[in-house]
């Protein structure tokens, strides 16, 4: 991997942790993400002239991972409410290279490599600890992983493996950055039913009125940041291998576990960092393994 390219995975793992930080300090946060979206398709309009004319089964992949991603922003935002960044961030990233294993175990009939079970250990381990307050606490996770936030993360975790196979399929019919584009518009106008919803309906228009210049600043700010963490990660797979560059990526677990630490006084201080180190290092074994 040349240098240039960690330069440009750490950049984006620092991007992607910091506009989940956002979400997480957010009011209603399920309300700030349709308004985020919104402004993810109003900045990346100029895209959707890139998109070519796709065939059909393109379009399809590209409603389907918009609706999944719907849901995702779901479960995600569920997770947020209930549990810390430092916790969430971690469950949610880290599980889903598990669960895109268990696919390949099960729908393709794959075997681990000694090195990809190794890997696969040390994820386990690493999401057995960052529910851990202290390592004294080790029987903690038997009954932390019954808490909501726990669970709606590793939904979460199960929606990022099944959208990022469909999506791995899906550019190879559209190109990547008009590929997100559009399923991200997909996923807005899927959110938008919330305005059918009296409840909801109140809690957009809340988010509005609290606040409209901070709304607009933060929701482009993650719009900005998630959609250049893409395009960073595009422009490394430029430069080196597929194989390098998906665990370096996940550095983020570590960014995202230290900003919930270090500026969000969550529990579990260096524990958490470990932990979540633990996650980013098993993933990069698991690819290496592979």
């Amino acid at each position: 991997m040349t240098l240039l390219s960690l330069a440009l995975l750490v950049l984006a793992a620092g991007l992607h942790a910091l506009s989940n930080a956002l979400i997480k300090l957010s009011r209603d946060k399920l309300a700030f993400t349709w308004w985020m979206l919104t402004a993810s398709a109003i900045l990346g309009f100029p895209l959707i002239f890139f998109a070519g004319h796709p065939q059909p089964i393109g379009w399809l992949l590209i409603l389907v991972s918009g609706l999944i991603e719907a849901v995702y922003f779901v479960t995600l935002t569920r997770a947020y409410s209930l549990g810390d960044l430092s916790q969430v961030y971690p469950l949610a990233r880290g599980s889903a290279p598990l669960f895109v294993l268990l696919w390949a175990l099960l729908l393709l009939g794959e075997r681990p490599t000694p090195l990809g079970a190794g890997g696969i250990f040390i994820v386990v381990t690493g999401l057995y600890l960052v529910n851990l307050p202290a390592l004294s606490d080790w029987k903690r996770p038997l009954l932390g992983f019954r808490s909501p936030a726990v669970r709606w993360a590793l939904l979460t975790g199960l929606l990022i493996s099944i959208y990022s196979s469909i999506d791995k399929v899906g550019m190879r019919y559209v190109d990547p950055l008009p590929y997100l584009y559009l399923f991200l518009v997909v996923a807005w106008l899927s959110l938008s039913a919330q305005w059918l919803s009296p409840n909801r309906r109140s809690a957009l228009r809340a988010e509005w009125r609290v606040d409209k210049r901070k709304l607009v600043w933060s929701a482009a700010a993650v719009a900005l940041l998630g959609g250049g963490a893409y395009a960073l990660v595009l422009a490394a797979l430029r430069l080196s291998p597929v194989s390098y560059v998906s665990p370096v990526r996940e550095l983020s677990v570590v960014v995202g576990a230290w900003l919930g630490v270090r500026f969000m006084n969550e529990p579990g201080g260096r524990l958490r960092i470990f932990a979540a180190a633990l996650v980013a290092l098993g993933i990069g074994v698991i690819a290496l393994g592979g």
